[in-house]
């Protein structure tokens, strides 16, 4: 009887943990879970004089790493193609996204690639929506991760259509 225990044991215990982890692997976001081990990002934004529509917009992050974005055509048409252009001191960043949102009302969010030129020279291409209430507020987002943390470049702009 003793010997029917053990096997049933040998039998359960490694079943059970298996169908734990594969459980687990179903059912936890481990990237929820990741990022809440990471916290908030930290954005640093635009001076408040800075206009996208005249000229680029310059952030200083917290890292020392610079971005310097610009919008063409400068009058930021919605429905037609913009190109962003980015320039930063760090020359070597990869996997970088351009996340843009409406802040007064949701229009979803796009994130756009953000192309390495070489030379600190960067690039994203993509279309805002229209809307028809107009005078739109954007942020555009570049986040830079690490293993601990996470800091960002929050560039602000308006859209008049």
């Amino acid at each position: 009887m003793s010997e029917e225990k053990t096997n049933i044991k040998n039998l359960i215990f490694p079943t059970l943990g298996i169908v734990s982890i594969v459980l687990g692997y179903f059912l936890i976001d481990f990237n929820a879970l990741y990022q809440s081990f990471k916290g908030e990002v930290q954005f640093t934004t635009q001076d408040k004089t800075c206009d996208l529509h005249k000229n680029s917009c310059k952030i200083m992050l917290q890292d020392g790493t610079s971005f310097e974005l610009g919008v063409e055509p400068k009058t930021i048409p919605l429905m037609k193609p913009l190109i962003f252009t980015i320039k930063s001191n760090n020359q070597n960043l990869e996997n970088l996204h351009l996340n843009i949102y409406a802040t007064n009302m949701f229009m979803g969010e796009f994130t756009l690639p953000i192309k390495n030129l070489g030379n600190g020279n960067y690039e994203a291409k993509g279309t805002l929506p229209t809307c028809p209430i107009g005078d739109m507020q954007w942020n555009a987002e570049i986040r830079i991760e690490t293993i601990d943390k996470t800091i960002g470049a929050r560039f602000q702009f308006k859209t008049d259509k």
